[in-house]
């Protein structure tokens, strides 16, 4: 040190400069949780609900990234050192396609606490996710229409009853594709017979999405449909003339929870996120919004429960459709539909 610098420090000194090493350290930040959702009422309920808890509990900044889940697939495909989710949500269907992707990380079960509490038929190896809500497809109809309720998914081709029909795009369109098919001796790998079914509903309005769906039934443009049950129950409880019922032949759903990228940069934030998602104050408070939980612990007033899926026998009945049969064929699928009955 030269003469002039030793005493330009030296002078500091005396006039009460603080030694840079007294100063105090620059706090850390801390770690960021990305977490990919819907919109909606679950972006709500995890806003409001969720995060400020988890944050707390954890120590880390939750990231809410809003997005749809047949968006998220590709943009992991092609991640290369960091995936841009460290937690997503997605139908059980796109999980199934993220295996062959090779996209999620190995099995974290082993580290949830509430892993145990879920139904069997809501957890791996039944599901490629770890199911956090449930969407039971219910027969939906018109009650002035049908002066008794509808005992079969036959019924729908009843003479005179306009049905609502869900766009192929959909999960639910292939499940309805299905069910067509196996009613009439079909299977997921000879749909033919489902698409001939269709064409013989006659008068059908297709619906691609869950609003125009409700709009078909809300304006009586549609007599009845494979729908969701919790949607049904909202125009219930609307004042609405309609009911739901669970026909004969039995019902199919979706499983709809997470999964955890294998890029993450979080493991340890996305492992607890998902317990947390497992677990029953998270179920309890989408329940709210008639979300039906995965958690066998989960429990609720009678009027409340009435209006859910719950219950082991329930839940478990509920079926998917075989999709490892049908994914690879979805292409084709759509390439068909788009020939027959337009896009």
């Amino acid at each position: 040190m030269t003469a002039t610098r030793r005493n330009i420090v030296l002078a500091g000194l005396a006039a009460g400069a603080v030694p840079l090493l007294a100063r105090p350290a620059i706090a850390q930040s801390r770690p960021v949780l990305r977490v990919q959702c819907i919109g909606g009422l679950v972006e709500q309920t995890i806003r409001e609900q969720i995060i400020p808890g988890f944050e707390k509990e954890h120590g880390m900044d939750v990231s809410l990234i809003v997005e749809d889940d047949v968006t998220i697939l590709p943009k992991l495909q092609v991640a290369r050192n960091r995936a841009p989710y460290d937690v997503c949500m997605m139908d059980n269907d796109k999980a199934i396609l993220g295996v062959d992707m090779g996209v999620w990380a190995p099995d974290q079960s082993a580290k949830m606490k509430n892993f145990g509490a879920i139904y069997e038929s809501c957890k791996p190896p039944a599901t490629a996710n770890f199911a956090t809500m449930i969407y039971e497809y219910a027969l939906v109809y018109n009650t002035d229409k049908f002066k008794t309720p509808p005992t079969s998914w036959n019924d729908l081709w009843k003479p005179g009853v306009v049905a609502a029909v869900p766009h192929i795009s959909q999960s639910y369109g292939l499940t309805f594709l299905y069910v067509a098919a196996v009613l009439n001796g079909g299977s997921a790998t000879n749909l033919d017979p489902g698409f001939a079914a269709i064409k013989r509903l006659g008068n059908f309005k297709v619906y691609k999405n869950v609003s125009q769906g409700l709009s078909l039934f809300q304006q009586k443009e549609v007599d009845a449909a494979l729908f969701y049950g919790h949607r049904a129950q909202q125009m219930i409880e609307a004042g609405l003339p309609v009911a739901k019922t669970v026909p004969k032949e039995g019902t199919w759903g979706q499983r709809t929870g997470m999964q955890i990228p294998k890029l993450t940069a979080n493991l340890e934030g996305a492992v607890a996120w998902v317990d947390t998602a497992l677990g029953v104050p998270w179920q309890t408070a989408f329940a709210k919004n008639l979300y039906s939980p995965t958690n066998r612990n989960c429990s609720f007033p009678p009027d409340q429960e009435k209006r859910l899926v719950v219950g082991e026998a329930h839940v478990n009945a509920i079926r998917e459709a075989p999709w490892k049969e049908l994914l690879p064929q979805r292409d084709a699928i759509l390439d068909r539909w788009t020939r027959e009955f337009g896009s």
